[in-house]
């Protein structure tokens, strides 16, 4: 028997090993804040980032064991699994929610928040996200969605003097809830048919039962979609997304945008694969409609918007319709769009809009607090007080708008050209008059920060070295990978994305 719960142990480190340790570390610093007074408390964000970087270095471990390996891991007859289509995503958020993090040291300086409890609840909030990529049970991913939203309701009301903190989380808290419902009603229809809450085990059963129950299984498919649409802020669910976005604290706002979407994304893709993609051209021109519906209103939206947080909200709408696409053309049969090949443009793309989502979320958490403002006004002349914070803030802009030499661009492009591949040229071409619409309003916000108008004379900004550590990553990354996109793209063709091969 001890021998017995020794190898469970093992096993359970084994596949893992990344969420149990953020899970002891976000216990540890619970019980650690009990203990410091309030100066000494300034070190708990820093153990924050330290357990999250231990966990990617277990998750790189994890990804060159997984080449070596003969089988997949797995726990509890795949319950839970351990392949690169999970560790790269894991990957994503453990990057978002460090930069995050770092985001927040010079945050928290000057908004008075509980450091322990916004630590913490941080870190199990990334639990959350990375359950969600690697859970093959339904049951398992919907206790990793929920632990991502709970933890994020509460981040979101955490300024409490603040209104519209708390307004955004009751907002989110309701239609979450909502969510939730849908989720779980479109869940209970799979399990209801198939009898088992494993993806993987559903997927025979699905295929004797769809032609006799294709009503209930497409019924299953869009509360799944809607649930999970909430998540990723896709129209028509996105009615959150501009009030939460505005009243979080800035960095929680950017790991809403960028974290708590890829998880989303992640979720969506691994339940529809196993459960729906054999018979992916019977629905996919719902994801199709879906995804235009969230490029245009997302965009169109964020034209007449005069508060940056919910400009950038509108922006991450129309982020989430862009990276729909490639797995909404994967129901074309004409083409040779593979699922590798989705696979790849939806990764690329998630990975760079991470970045450059946190890099420009950092240049306007540290302007709108020093003009005591978030109207886009704030940014107006930001060059002439901060070249540096200028050109960044451009750069990321420009990146998301699609312009060449970014990593935006090129992310862009290889879904595009995926759309295309397939014969969508419709789709490719709605795409591409999405994006520029993004123009106006992202090169609104940069004739601003280029603006030599100012209200008089400005003091030079003086950036904290917190944020100039998460910018300058952020700047790197976006124009390195839109100048050389194979240093991604070599790492994402080389993964096992669904293991190698069944125990």
């Amino acid at each position: 028997m001890p021998q017995m719960g020794k190898d469970f142990l093992t096993g359970v480190w084994s596949v893992m090993g990344p969420e149990v340790l953020l899970v002891i570390a976000g216990f540890a610093l619970l019980t650690l804040e009990l203990f410091l007074n309030k100066e000494q408390k300034k070190i708990i964000p820093w153990l924050g980032l330290l357990s999250l970087l231990l966990a990617g270095g277990l998750v790189i471990s994890n990804m060159v064991k997984l080449h070596t390996a003969a089988q997949l891991e797995h726990l509890s007859n795949y319950l839970y699994i351990m392949d690169d289509y999970g560790n790269i995503f894991k990957l994503i958020f453990l990057l978002g929610s460090a930069l995050t993090l770092v985001m927040s040291i010079d945050y928290l300086r000057h908004v008075h928040m509980p450091k322990g409890e916004y630590t913490y609840l941080l870190l199990f909030a990334t639990v959350g996200a990375m359950v969600m990529a690697s859970a093959l049970d339904l049951i398992t991913i919907f206790v990793g969605l929920e632990l991502l939203s709970i933890a994020s309701y509460v981040l979101v009301g955490m300024r409490r003097n603040y209104a519209k903190s708390a307004e955004g989380a009751m907002k989110y808290l309701v239609i979450g809830a909502v969510g939730t419902a849908l989720t779980l009603y479109g869940m209970s229809f799979i399990y209801g048919l198939t009898g088992t809450t494993n993806i993987a085990m559903a997927m025979e059963p699905i295929s004797a039962l769809w032609a006799d129950f294709k009503f209930l299984f497409l019924l299953s498919l869009v509360m799944m979609l809607a649930g999970f649409g909430i998540k990723i802020s896709m129209v028509p669910f996105h009615m959150w997304t501009p009030d939460t976005y505005e009243g979080a604290p800035t960095p929680i706002t950017a790991f809403l945008s960028a974290v708590s979407k890829a998880a989303g994304f992640a979720m969506l893709l691994r339940v529809f694969l196993f459960l729906y993609s054999n018979y992916i051209a019977e629905w996919y021109l719902i994801l199709v409609v879906l995804a235009i519906l969230t490029m245009v209103i997302g965009n169109v939206a964020a034209l007449s918007q005069k508060n940056v947080k919910r400009l950038m909200a509108y922006s991450s709408i129309a982020q989430a319709g862009y990276l729909l696409v490639p797995i909404a053309v994967l129901g074309k049969p004409q083409g040779s769009v593979t699922l590798l090949q989705s696979l790849t443009e939806l990764v690329f793309y998630l990975g760079v809009y991470v970045l450059m989502t946190m890099g420009a979320f950092a240049v306007i958490a540290y302007v709108t607090r020093d003009a005591a403002s978030e109207s886009i006004e704030s940014f107006r002349g930001l060059y002439q007080r901060s070249p540096y914070l200028a050109v960044a803030m451009s750069v990321f802009l420009l990146s998301m708008a699609g312009m060449p030499i970014t990593a935006g661009f090129f992310g862009k492009f290889i879904i595009i050209l995926g759309a295309i591949h397939t014969q969508s040229f419709w789709l490719a071409g709605i795409m591409f008059a999405a994006s520029v619409i993004s123009f106006y309003y992202y090169f609104g916000l940069i004739r601003l920060i280029f603006s030599k108008e100012t209200d008089g004379v400005e003091p030079r900004l003086q950036t904290p070295m917190s944020l100039s550590v998460v910018i300058g990553i952020a700047l790197l990354a976006t124009v390195g990978l839109g100048v050389a996109p194979n240093l991604f793209l070599d790492v994402l063709s080389v993964l096992k994305w669904f293991g190698p091969g069944p125990a």
